[in-house]
């Protein structure tokens, strides 16, 4: 293995960056407004002296229109259940076009059991929909630290859920779509980050370990142009590991679909506050003097971090079974790639390579 020698430079300036989500606009909802009104509104009928003839013929109605729309509900449901999914586990995330005149695409319901009642800007997980699970591995070749030019092959496993089209677990954590409309998805966002340890590499011999990190903030996520997929999350890192907070960005396109074969390509940039940055990218004198100087003291504080892209194809295989090949690509910005467990020890051009072999399961619903 070999090693460039220690580089001793002055302390490059100081940055700071900060990552503002803004999400501004509206949300266009629309539906019949007399359909509407006989379904939102209370039931206005003298109820001490019970329904009129008339009010009974007003109700055989209503409840016919209902069912009518009900069943549009669960076809839209089903045609655009995995329009913001996460593109690496889930291909198929680009469905059919979306008609911004749809009367019932926005509205979300409080299913059969509540006779299909509807509300706007309702919660997602009162929608009753199918669950998806999807199960894979395979293998991947990345570097053994974020920065390192040391690389390795690993197994991959991969666990893909979406619960009622309210939970999306993958491999970036847990995302909880509490807010959602037709294109837009809001919520809570966890993820277990796994430890570094200094005997990952001899670069990080004396440095200390990173232990892992509970992480929790939220997300956000639009799809748009019927091509196009945007998630933001910021998370912040619960009592242990790195004790700082992280914002990702994501963007996501649709190249082309032929047939089982689909290809999408995404940029990603990460931004880290000032303990995150210190955890993974700082050396502190004392930590210098574990490696008996081979590293020097270096602080770098907030900003953004990295950014890059990904390429990902998808084959079908069958009803169920798929193959998805990927590679990614991150460039680190100046300031981190300085550090000298960088610098010294690493390279700044990150690269992973590798793909899985994927098995999805659905439940409830139509699926089996």
């Amino acid at each position: 293995m070999s090693r460039n020698e220690v580089r001793r430079g002055a302390r490059p300036a100081k940055c700071a960056a900060a990552l503002a989500i803004i999400l501004s606009g509206s949300l266009a909802l629309t539906a019949p407004a007399l359909a509407q009104r006989q379904i939102d509104d209370p039931n206005l009928s003298p109820m001490l002296f019970g329904p009129t003839t008339k009010d009974e013929r007003e109700k055989l109605r209503q409840d016919q229109r209902e069912q009518e729309e009900a069943a549009l509900i669960s076809a839209e449901q089903d045609r655009d259940a995995n329009t913001l999914d996460d593109p690496k586990v889930r291909p198929l995330i680009f469905g059919e076009g979306y008609d911004e005149n749809d009367p019932v695409a926005a509205r979300v319901t409080l299913g059969e059991k509540d006779n299909n009642r509807g509300f706007f800007g309702a919660l997602n997980f009162l929608i009753p929909e199918e669950t998806n699970l999807s199960l894979g591995v395979g293998p991947i070749y990345k570097p053994d630290y974020f920065g390192s030019d040391d690389y390795e092959f690993n197994a991959d496993p991969q666990v893909y859920v979406k619960f009622r089209n309210f939970v999306f677990l993958d491999d970036d954590g847990a995302d909880f779509g509490i807010i959602g409309f037709s294109r837009f998805r809001a919520g809570p966002s966890i993820k277990i980050r796994g430890r570094r340890d200094q005997d990952d590499n001899p670069a990080l011999a004396g440095l200390g370990d990173v232990g892992t990190t509970f992480e929790m903030g939220g997300f956000v996520a639009t799809k748009f142009l019927d091509r196009f997929a945007f998630k933001a999350k910021a998370r912040h890192a619960i009592k242990t590991g790195h004790h700082g907070t992280v914002v990702d960005g994501y963007l996501t396109a649709l190249l082309f679909r032929a047939g089982p074969v689909s290809l999408a390509a995404g940029g990603q940039a990460t931004w880290v506050d000032d303990n995150f940055a210190d955890a993974y990218f700082s050396i502190t004198p004392e930590q210098s003097a574990n490696t008996g100087g081979r590293l020097g003291v270096y602080d770098v504080d907030s900003g953004f971090r990295d950014v890059g892209g990904s390429v990902n194809a998808y084959i079908n295989i069958g009803d169920r079974w798929s193959l998805n090949p990927y590679a990614t690509y991150q460039y680190v910005f100046r300031d981190y790639a300085r550090s000298p467990i960088i610098a010294d020890y690493g390279d700044r051009n990150q690269f992973t390579f590798g793909f899985h072999i994927m098995r999805e399961f659905t439940f409830g619903g139509t699926g089996q």
